[in-house]
């Protein structure tokens, strides 16, 4: 069903109990050369180099959309760098995807965030109540998964989530912001 997926996190009554859901965590290796005099700049933060999870526990509600922290914490062993908007998607159970993928909203302007060791970034992940939507067009359905690439990676985490989610391509029930600096509140 998921060939190639790893899951890491805590079990689904676990996620109910602390209202968080973490996503794929992993490690990688970085090499330095002891030839440059200058500082390496930090490379491209990955899905193995990331501990992803929203944040259940802060969400903060606007005209039919509930915002949750989507934390991007970094579980390296070396500082990496994010730029952009991480790729969102609702998975049902059986890990086909729920609607449309997240569209971005521009309310803030990309701009390079390094993590260092242990350190965490976030974004703002929007899901709209799927009943703003007509239900022939949305076709309601519970999402069980959700999907984080990175910005500008092709690997990806996936985590429980238990949301309402429209089933149906075309209503874009979900949105992202850019990653920016620091957890949510800081």
């Amino acid at each position: 069903m998921f060939k190639g997926t790893r899951f890491v996190g805590i079990p689904r009554a676990a996620i109910a109990t602390a209202s968080v859901v973490t996503l794929g965590v992993g490690a990688a290796v970085w090499g330095t050369s002891a030839a440059s005099a200058a500082p390496a700049a930090a490379p491209a933060c990955t899905a193995a180099d990331l501990a992803v999870w929203v944040n259940a526990s802060e969400p903060n509600g606007a005209a039919g959309t509930i915002y949750y922290p989507l934390e991007f914490t970094n579980i390296s062993k070396r500082a990496c760098v994010v730029e952009g908007y991480p790729g969102v998607s609702a998975l049902g159970a059986k890990g086909q995807q729920l609607g449309s993928a997240a569209d971005r909203n521009p309310a803030f302007k990309p701009t390079s965030v390094t993590i260092p060791v242990g350190g965490t970034a976030h974004a703002d992940l929007g899901w709209a109540e799927v009943a703003n939507f007509p239900a022939s067009n949305c076709k309601p359905t519970a999402a069980s998964l959700i999907k984080v690439y990175p910005p500008n990676q092709k690997g990806y985490d996936l985590g429980f989530v238990s949301l309402e989610a429209c089933g149906a391509k075309g209503d874009v029930y979900l949105h992202t912001s850019v990653i920016r600096p620091g957890p949510n509140g800081d």
